[in-house]
């Protein structure tokens, strides 16, 4: 009689992040339940619980993970296109595969999990508070090149901070975030108060 292959150690945390991206997926992250991951896993809710004590905390670790074996999915080069119009909306448009990958309703049940906790919770495509240390860069070039009006030390923190704003409001309110949104976002709102 054949031996059923015991998974342990990294293969089994493998195959439960494996599972928990299969499941997220395929029934959204409010519905998702521990006893699925395991199941898809072919392990136990035990084997999960050792190792995360949340639903929240095994779906940011496998989202991250996927991205750290997927790197060239989200370009983190800084945008420097000559125009801060094309840079805006080059950084704007930086999290989009990650948000069609996870799905923006994913998105948000996410995001508002992570809101009672969210200055201990970092998600992977905002870390190092990422657009506010490309949007940094970016205001410098266009300092340089003379298309700020406002000296950029002068420019409010609240300014530098819209672009994060702007894209939780699109997952929070589920409205479609795509390409056509980013032209939109980066010529009304984001160029006028960048450069006012």
């Amino acid at each position: 009689m054949a031996q059923t292959h015991r998974k342990r150690g990294p293969e089994l945390e493998a195959a439960i992040l494996d599972a928990t991206l299969v499941v997220l997926q395929t029934n959204g992250y409010d519905q998702m339940t521990m006893a699925e991951i395991a199941t898809a896993a072919q392990t136990n809710k035990n084997a999960i619980y050792r190792r995360w004590d949340t639903k929240l905390a095994v779906v940011t670790t496998a989202v991250q993970r996927y991205f750290k074996q997927h790197p060239t999915i989200i370009n983190r080069e800084i945008p420097d296109t000559g125009s801060l119009r094309e840079d805006l909306i080059a950084l704007m448009t930086r999290p989009l595969p990650a948000i069609q990958f996870v799905g923006i309703h994913n998105l948000k049940s996410i995001a508002l999990a992570t809101l009672p906790n969210a200055s201990s919770i970092k998600f992977d495509f905002m870390n190092d508070n990422y657009f506010q240390r490309f949007l940094t860069e970016i205001l410098q070039h266009a300092e340089k090149r003379g298309d700020l009006k406002t000296p950029l030390d002068q420019i409010p923190a609240a300014a530098k901070g819209q672009p994060t704003l702007l894209l939780l409001s699109y997952i929070l309110s589920e409205r479609p975030y795509d390409e056509a949104a980013v032209v939109t976002l980066v010529d009304d709102i984001l160029l006028p108060v960048l450069t006012h």
